[in-house]
Order: C-alpha cells, then sequence, then structure tokens
C-alpha cells in the first residue's frame, strides 16, 4: 500500500495517511520501527501486522475506556474512534468485538436515558437528541412496549411547579415568557394552556 503523505499529529505521534484515503494515528516511536516513509510502498504483509499488532488493540483498550467513563450509542462510539484516529476497518472491528460481549446496546442506552432525563424534557426533546446520539424510531417504539414515555403535560408541570412553587401565581408577563421557554424546548402549546389550566393561572 502506498504511503501518500505523513504528518505531525499533537506533539509524539504522526498521522498517516494511504493511498486508498484511509488513515491512522500512531506514536512517531512506533511508526519510525516499521521502516517506511512518506511516497514509499508499504508491504501488505506489514500493513497488516501493524494493524493487527498495533492499531486494532489500542483500538478496543479505547473502546472500552470509553464505556468505562459512560454508556454509549454505537454512533457515538464509532464517531469517537473516528476521532482518535482509527481507520474504518479498524473501527468496524471494534464494534464487531464490543457487540460480542453485549457492551453497546442502543435500546438499553435509549430507555436508561429517557428514565433519567424524562422527566424534565419533552417527548419531542428526548427523540430529537436521541436521534442525534443514532436510536431510530424503531428503539422508541420498542420501549412504548415495555416502559411509560413521559407525559408532555406532567413534565410540564412539574416544571412550573419547580419555577413557580406549589401555590403559583405568576403575572402576565411571566407566563408569556415561560410559554415561549417551554415552546423552544418542544412542548406543544395546547399541552402549556392545559397544565396552566390544570395549575389554576
Amino acid at each position: 500500500m502506498f504511503i501518500s503523505y505523513t504528518e505531525k499529529s499533537g506533539k509524539s505521534k504522526i498521522k498517516v495517511t494511504l493511498a486508498n484515503g484511509d488513515h491512522f494515528i500512531i506514536s512517531e516511536k512506533d511508526w519510525l520501527s516499521f521502516g517506511v516513509k512518506a511516497g514509499e510502498d508499504m508491504a501488505d504483509t506489514l500493513l497488516e501486522k501493524l494493524y493487527r499488532e498495533y492499531l486494532m488493540p489500542k483500538a478496543r483498550l479505547r473502546a472500552l475506556n470509553l464505556l468505562k467513563v459512560r454508556d454509549r450509542t454505537h454512533k457515538e462510539l464509532i464517531q469517537r474512534l473516528k476521532q482518535d484516529g482509527y481507520p474504518e476497518e479498524i473501527v468496524r472491528q471494534t464494534i464487531e468485538y464490543v457487540d460480542g460481549y453485549h457492551y453497546v446496546d442502543d435500546a438499553r442506552f435509549a430507555k436508561n436515558y429517557i428514565e433519567y432525563r424524562g422527566h424534565r424534557k419533552s417527548r419531542r426533546e428526548l427523540e430529537y437528541e436521541l436521534a442525534l446520539k443514532g436510536i431510530d424510531m424503531y428503539h422508541l417504539a420498542e420501549l412504548e412496549d415495555e416502559m411509560k414515555l413521559p407525559d408532555d403535560k406532567e413534565t410540564i408541570r412539574e416544571i412550573l411547579k419547580k419555577r413557580w412553587g406549589e401555590d403559583p401565581s405568576p403575572d402576565i408577563k411571566e407566563k408569556e415568557r415561560m410559554m415561549r421557554y417551554l415552546g423552544r424546548r418542544g412542548f406543544h402549546g395546547g399541552d402549556i394552556l392545559s397544565a396552566y389550566r390544570n395549575l389554576g393561572i
């Protein structure tokens, strides 16, 4: 495989770009040990050895360390490994490795996310945030059969009580300001007005 170019990446690392567009980051010391420079061909057997004996173990360890810090979705883990400079094939094999031990479970992540944050976010907001993390509507539909997804009206009431207390008496400006705030959070106007009426404001 032809080595298109190399460049410094941080204080002691090298970013190596291959002719096929793949790239990886490796310590300068380890890269020098392979005895190949930019503009030269790297034997396939040597490249396979680099992937198998250097990049693969490091990618697996990196993935496990990331998952120790907090639970992640497949999309989040893939993005982070790519950011750390691992090539597509190494990322793919690393995901297969963690999947083999059920370390990553998007449905479990979504359930925990909803249980922890559902009481203070609108359903629309939760769906948007989970979509950014790679959770599709299929997983959310499955969860509806297992757990009660947050009711927006109840969530609004809890937000209002936290803001104004158990016996709220906001003036018109405060009510309008809160309506705009809740609207930006993804709550529907009808649900907001219903919560206002329920609290007698």
